[in-house]
């Protein structure tokens, strides 16, 4: 679902991704020290593979605010206090785009109580920072085909053009997020909580001239829904190893099994 991007959202989005691309330009030893734990926290993926994504990433939540600001200020590194301090503050402006959806979602699709589950989980949302290294090759695969396991993602910013959807009429069809305009989509969850209302987007990211050489900077929220069941990955794997679309023309008797 295309969405206005509200200004004040933007600029703060932007401020942070320039605090996230000085992070990124920190040494390696310093990134690995505020490490990926419980959901929250720096990962760095190195490991070339059909379906895995050669990038570093941040993840940042409400939850995970006391343990990364404590490391941070252990640290001393103010490109490290900065960058956590602008992703918390942009959580907190994303909350009236995030109930609108909500509020919208649950009215056009008869959910009941969708809002109130979604507001209730506020700690979790989580704002994952991307950073992926430049592939060398114009439109080869820099994010793998996949659906995003939670409720639904917001999309933040893209720092160039290649990010795509696949449409229910199997064709990859671009995504726009711009200053004035971004897109929400659903995860598995929110396809199990509308009975297959609603779809679960398959998305990818393709590398342009630009990015396959210089890398790519993006940023999305993803919000869970508290009370419904979550995709079982330890059950069914990564969705990245699924075909693309698998899930658009699955039984609501068969997808309902993948949950737990």
């Amino acid at each position: 679902m295309r969405e206005v991007y509200p200004p004040e959202v933007r600029s703060a989005v932007i401020r942070t991704v320039e605090s996230w691309t000085k992070f990124c330009g920190l040494p390696e030893e310093v990134k690995t020290n505020i490490n990926y734990e419980n959901g929250f926290g720096y990962e760095l993926k190195k490991v070339p593979g059909k379906r895995l994504d050669l990038k570093e990433n941040f993840h940042v939540a409400l939850a995970g605010h006391n343990r990364l600001t404590k490391i941070a200020k252990t640290l001393g590194v103010l490109e490290i206090e900065q960058f956590i301090e602008d992703g918390e503050r942009l959580i907190k402006l994303v909350i009236p785009l995030i109930k609108d959806f909500s509020e919208k979602t649950e009215s056009g699709f008869g959910l009941k109580g969708l809002t109130e589950e979604v507001m209730a989980n506020q700690d979790s949302w989580t704002i994952r920072f991307l950073h992926y290294f430049g592939v060398g090759e114009k439109g080869s695969e820099m994010a793998a085909p996949h659906s995003d396991k939670g409720g639904f993602t917001l999309h933040l910013y893209e720092g160039d053009s290649g990010l795509q959807c696949l449409n229910f009429e199997n064709e990859w069809v671009g995504m726009p997020v711009s200053e004035k305009e971004t897109v929400i989509i659903a995860g598995m969850q929110l396809q199990y909580r509308s009975q297959n209302k609603l779809k679960a987007l398959c998305h990818r990211v393709v590398s342009t001239p630009k990015t396959a050489k210089s890398g790519r900077y993006s940023a999305v929220c993803f919000i869970s829904l508290k009370k419904t069941p979550a995709y079982n990955k330890d059950g069914f794997g990564r969705l990245q190893e699924f075909p693309p679309g698998f899930n658009y023309t699955m039984p609501f008797s068969e997808f309902s099994k993948m949950f737990v």
